[in-house]
Protein backbone atom coordinates (compact mmCIF):
# COMPACT_ATOMS: atom_id res chain seq x y z
CA UNK A 1 0.00 0.00 0.00
CA UNK A 2 1.41 3.52 -1.17
CA UNK A 3 1.81 5.29 2.12
CA UNK A 4 0.63 8.96 2.50
CA UNK A 5 2.89 11.63 2.44
CA UNK A 6 2.80 15.16 4.79
CA UNK A 7 1.65 17.00 1.39
CA UNK A 8 -1.27 14.64 0.50
CA UNK A 9 -2.53 14.71 3.85
CA UNK A 10 -2.38 18.45 3.52
CA UNK A 11 -4.57 18.40 0.52
CA UNK A 12 -6.79 16.34 1.76
CA UNK A 13 -7.68 18.45 5.01
CA UNK A 14 -8.11 21.02 2.56
CA UNK A 15 -10.82 19.32 0.56
CA UNK A 16 -12.58 18.25 3.80
CA UNK A 17 -12.75 22.28 4.55
CA UNK A 18 -13.87 23.13 1.30
CA UNK A 19 -16.49 20.54 1.10
CA UNK A 20 -17.65 21.47 5.00
CA UNK A 21 -17.81 25.24 3.49
CA UNK A 22 -19.86 24.09 0.42
CA UNK A 23 -22.17 22.13 2.59
CA UNK A 24 -22.74 24.87 5.34
CA UNK A 25 -23.33 27.44 2.61
CA UNK A 26 -25.86 25.11 0.75
CA UNK A 27 -28.16 24.88 4.31
CA UNK A 28 -28.92 28.39 4.19
CA UNK A 29 -32.26 29.45 2.92
CA UNK A 30 -34.17 33.27 2.19
CA UNK A 31 -37.40 33.55 3.86
CA UNK A 32 -39.25 36.44 2.88
CA UNK A 33 -42.73 37.44 4.65
CA UNK A 34 -44.87 40.60 5.77
CA UNK A 35 -46.82 41.75 9.10
CA UNK A 36 -49.09 45.34 9.13
CA UNK A 37 -46.01 47.58 8.87
CA UNK A 38 -42.75 45.74 7.60
CA UNK A 39 -41.42 43.60 5.05
CA UNK A 40 -38.91 41.52 6.29
CA UNK A 41 -36.32 38.69 5.16
CA UNK A 42 -33.96 36.80 6.64
CA UNK A 43 -31.34 33.54 6.18
CA UNK A 44 -32.06 30.18 7.67
CA UNK A 45 -30.73 26.64 8.31
CA UNK A 46 -32.89 24.48 6.11
CA UNK A 47 -31.49 21.84 7.65
CA UNK A 48 -32.75 22.33 11.10
CA UNK A 49 -35.99 24.18 9.69
CA UNK A 50 -38.47 24.44 7.22
CA UNK A 51 -40.26 27.59 5.41
CA UNK A 52 -43.74 25.85 6.33
CA UNK A 53 -42.71 25.67 9.81
CA UNK A 54 -41.77 29.49 10.17
CA UNK A 55 -44.94 30.33 8.39
CA UNK A 56 -46.96 28.41 10.87
CA UNK A 57 -44.98 29.31 13.89
CA UNK A 58 -45.44 33.41 12.89
CA UNK A 59 -49.05 32.15 12.31
CA UNK A 60 -49.32 30.28 15.90
CA UNK A 61 -47.92 33.70 17.42
CA UNK A 62 -50.63 36.03 15.29
CA UNK A 63 -53.62 34.12 16.56
CA UNK A 64 -52.54 34.08 20.11
CA UNK A 65 -54.02 38.00 20.51
CA UNK A 66 -56.62 37.32 17.51
CA UNK A 67 -60.03 36.14 17.48
CA UNK A 68 -60.07 32.65 16.24
CA UNK A 69 -63.72 31.36 16.97
CA UNK A 70 -66.44 33.51 14.64
CA UNK A 71 -69.57 31.63 14.61
CA UNK A 72 -71.06 33.23 16.80
CA UNK A 73 -71.14 36.97 18.55
CA UNK A 74 -73.01 37.34 21.92
CA UNK A 75 -76.64 38.73 21.19
CA UNK A 76 -76.33 43.06 21.09
CA UNK A 77 -79.86 43.33 19.85
CA UNK A 78 -83.56 42.65 20.40
CA UNK A 79 -83.24 41.22 16.69
CA UNK A 80 -80.27 39.09 17.60
CA UNK A 81 -81.84 37.81 20.79
CA UNK A 82 -84.69 36.32 18.84
CA UNK A 83 -82.64 34.62 16.65
CA UNK A 84 -80.76 32.92 19.44
CA UNK A 85 -80.96 28.88 19.53
CA UNK A 86 -79.31 26.25 20.30
CA UNK A 87 -78.23 25.27 17.08
CA UNK A 88 -75.71 28.78 17.53
CA UNK A 89 -74.52 25.96 20.37
CA UNK A 90 -74.17 23.05 17.89
CA UNK A 91 -72.81 25.46 15.46
CA UNK A 92 -69.40 27.03 17.46
CA UNK A 93 -69.32 23.82 18.95
CA UNK A 94 -68.23 22.27 15.23
CA UNK A 95 -65.93 25.39 14.67
CA UNK A 96 -64.29 25.12 17.91
CA UNK A 97 -63.41 21.10 17.19
CA UNK A 98 -62.36 21.98 13.78
CA UNK A 99 -60.10 24.91 14.61
CA UNK A 100 -58.27 23.08 17.30
CA UNK A 101 -57.79 19.95 14.46
CA UNK A 102 -56.59 22.33 12.16
CA UNK A 103 -54.07 23.71 15.08
CA UNK A 104 -53.21 20.67 16.51
CA UNK A 105 -51.73 19.60 13.19
CA UNK A 106 -49.49 22.60 12.57
CA UNK A 107 -45.85 21.79 12.15
CA UNK A 108 -43.94 24.34 13.64
CA UNK A 109 -40.43 24.83 14.65
CA UNK A 110 -39.10 23.07 18.09
CA UNK A 111 -38.85 26.71 19.67
CA UNK A 112 -42.47 27.67 19.07
CA UNK A 113 -44.21 24.43 20.16
CA UNK A 114 -44.65 26.00 23.83
CA UNK A 115 -46.49 28.84 21.63
CA UNK A 116 -48.72 26.44 19.79
CA UNK A 117 -49.72 25.24 23.46
CA UNK A 118 -50.63 28.63 24.90
CA UNK A 119 -52.67 28.63 21.17
CA UNK A 120 -54.75 25.55 21.76
CA UNK A 121 -55.80 27.02 25.12
CA UNK A 122 -56.37 30.30 23.96
CA UNK A 123 -59.35 28.38 21.38
CA UNK A 124 -60.60 26.93 24.80
CA UNK A 125 -60.94 29.49 26.34
CA UNK A 126 -62.92 31.63 23.72
CA UNK A 127 -65.19 28.52 22.98
CA UNK A 128 -65.75 28.44 26.84
CA UNK A 129 -66.67 31.91 27.20
CA UNK A 130 -69.32 31.75 24.02
CA UNK A 131 -70.44 28.09 25.28
CA UNK A 132 -71.24 29.93 28.64
CA UNK A 133 -73.19 32.77 27.23
CA UNK A 134 -75.23 30.55 24.88
CA UNK A 135 -76.16 28.95 28.14
CA UNK A 136 -76.82 31.89 29.85
CA UNK A 137 -79.51 33.03 27.50
CA UNK A 138 -81.20 29.52 26.89
CA UNK A 139 -80.40 27.23 30.03
CA UNK A 140 -78.88 30.16 32.76
CA UNK A 141 -79.96 26.64 35.14
CA UNK A 142 -76.96 25.17 33.41
CA UNK A 143 -74.77 28.03 32.90
CA UNK A 144 -75.43 29.34 36.81
CA UNK A 145 -73.58 25.82 37.60
CA UNK A 146 -70.67 25.59 35.36
CA UNK A 147 -69.50 29.59 35.19
CA UNK A 148 -66.74 31.28 37.35
CA UNK A 149 -67.97 32.21 41.15
CA UNK A 150 -68.09 35.80 40.41
CA UNK A 151 -69.88 35.94 37.35
CA UNK A 152 -73.25 33.78 39.07
CA UNK A 153 -74.57 37.24 40.34
CA UNK A 154 -75.14 38.25 36.86
CA UNK A 155 -77.58 34.43 36.24
CA UNK A 156 -79.18 34.47 39.57
CA UNK A 157 -81.60 36.86 39.42
CA UNK A 158 -82.90 34.80 36.58
CA UNK A 159 -83.27 32.13 38.88
CA UNK A 160 -85.93 34.16 40.59
CA UNK A 161 -88.61 36.71 39.09
CA UNK A 162 -88.47 39.49 36.98
CA UNK A 163 -88.51 41.81 39.54
CA UNK A 164 -85.34 40.57 40.09
CA UNK A 165 -83.86 40.61 36.76
CA UNK A 166 -84.84 44.09 37.11
CA UNK A 167 -83.47 45.25 39.62
CA UNK A 168 -79.87 43.85 38.88
CA UNK A 169 -79.96 45.54 35.55
CA UNK A 170 -80.57 48.95 37.41
CA UNK A 171 -77.78 47.76 39.79
CA UNK A 172 -75.45 47.13 37.15
CA UNK A 173 -75.95 50.28 34.69
CA UNK A 174 -74.66 52.38 37.71
CA UNK A 175 -72.22 50.08 38.27
CA UNK A 176 -70.72 50.51 35.02
CA UNK A 177 -71.54 54.61 35.37
CA UNK A 178 -69.26 54.64 38.82
CA UNK A 179 -66.40 52.53 36.47
CA UNK A 180 -66.18 55.95 34.49
CA UNK A 181 -65.30 57.81 38.14
CA UNK A 182 -61.27 57.15 38.02
CA UNK A 183 -61.79 59.67 34.71
CA UNK A 184 -62.73 62.23 36.22
CA UNK A 185 -65.88 64.06 37.48
CA UNK A 186 -66.63 65.46 34.15
CA UNK A 187 -66.42 62.17 32.15
CA UNK A 188 -68.57 60.31 35.68
CA UNK A 189 -71.42 62.91 34.42
CA UNK A 190 -70.86 62.83 31.00
CA UNK A 191 -71.37 58.95 30.75
CA UNK A 192 -74.34 59.01 33.49
CA UNK A 193 -75.92 61.00 31.01
CA UNK A 194 -75.05 58.95 28.09
CA UNK A 195 -75.85 55.35 30.48
CA UNK A 196 -79.16 56.59 31.80
CA UNK A 197 -80.91 57.31 28.94
CA UNK A 198 -79.91 54.37 27.21
CA UNK A 199 -81.28 52.38 30.12
CA UNK A 200 -84.84 54.58 30.27
CA UNK A 201 -84.85 54.21 26.41
CA UNK A 202 -84.15 50.34 26.80
CA UNK A 203 -86.84 49.56 29.72
CA UNK A 204 -89.68 51.33 27.94
CA UNK A 205 -88.90 49.74 24.36
CA UNK A 206 -88.20 45.94 25.80
CA UNK A 207 -87.25 45.93 29.32
CA UNK A 208 -87.35 41.87 29.71
CA UNK A 209 -85.21 41.33 26.63
CA UNK A 210 -83.03 44.32 27.13
CA UNK A 211 -82.34 43.31 30.67
CA UNK A 212 -80.98 40.41 29.54
CA UNK A 213 -78.94 41.37 26.91
CA UNK A 214 -77.35 43.78 29.37
CA UNK A 215 -76.94 41.44 32.10
CA UNK A 216 -75.95 38.50 29.80
CA UNK A 217 -74.04 39.77 26.96
CA UNK A 218 -72.67 42.88 28.78
CA UNK A 219 -72.38 41.43 32.83
CA UNK A 220 -71.81 37.80 32.77
CA UNK A 221 -69.90 37.60 28.84
CA UNK A 222 -67.27 40.20 30.52
CA UNK A 223 -66.67 38.72 33.30
CA UNK A 224 -66.82 35.49 32.00
CA UNK A 225 -64.14 36.58 29.41
CA UNK A 226 -61.78 38.23 31.76
CA UNK A 227 -61.40 34.89 33.96
CA UNK A 228 -60.68 33.06 31.08
CA UNK A 229 -57.13 32.25 29.62
CA UNK A 230 -55.52 35.46 27.39
CA UNK A 231 -52.36 35.81 26.10
CA UNK A 232 -50.19 38.75 26.99
CA UNK A 233 -49.37 40.66 24.16
CA UNK A 234 -46.44 42.38 25.11
CA UNK A 235 -45.43 38.88 26.24
CA UNK A 236 -46.00 37.30 22.72
CA UNK A 237 -44.49 40.95 20.79
CA UNK A 238 -41.39 39.72 22.79
CA UNK A 239 -41.29 36.23 21.67
CA UNK A 240 -42.34 36.89 18.41
CA UNK A 241 -38.74 38.98 17.99
CA UNK A 242 -37.01 36.22 20.09
CA UNK A 243 -38.38 33.03 17.69
CA UNK A 244 -36.88 35.52 14.97
CA UNK A 245 -33.29 36.51 16.21
CA UNK A 246 -33.00 32.65 16.65
CA UNK A 247 -34.15 31.46 13.54
CA UNK A 248 -32.47 34.16 11.56
CA UNK A 249 -29.85 35.73 13.77
CA UNK A 250 -27.60 38.56 12.54
CA UNK A 251 -29.24 37.94 9.30
CA UNK A 252 -32.89 39.15 9.79
CA UNK A 253 -33.49 42.44 7.79
CA UNK A 254 -36.86 44.51 8.09
CA UNK A 255 -38.38 47.62 5.98
CA UNK A 256 -41.15 49.28 7.46
CA UNK A 257 -43.68 52.15 6.84
CA UNK A 258 -44.14 54.87 9.12
CA UNK A 259 -47.22 54.00 11.31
Amino acid sequence: MKKRTPMMKRYSLIAVSVLLTVSSIATAEVYKWQDDLCDMKGSFDNKKYSAKQIKNSHLVLDRLTRLNLESFSSPMSVDALDKLSMKDLDVSTEEYKQVKRDTERLDVVPEAKGYKRNLLKTIDAEYEKDRLVILGYLNPSEALKQSPQMCKNYIEPFMQNEAAVQNRWKQFVEEQILETSEYGADELERYRKIATQRYQEEKVSNSAKYARINLITFGFGNCVNDQIYHADSEKVFNNYNQLNKTIFGKSLKMVCEEP
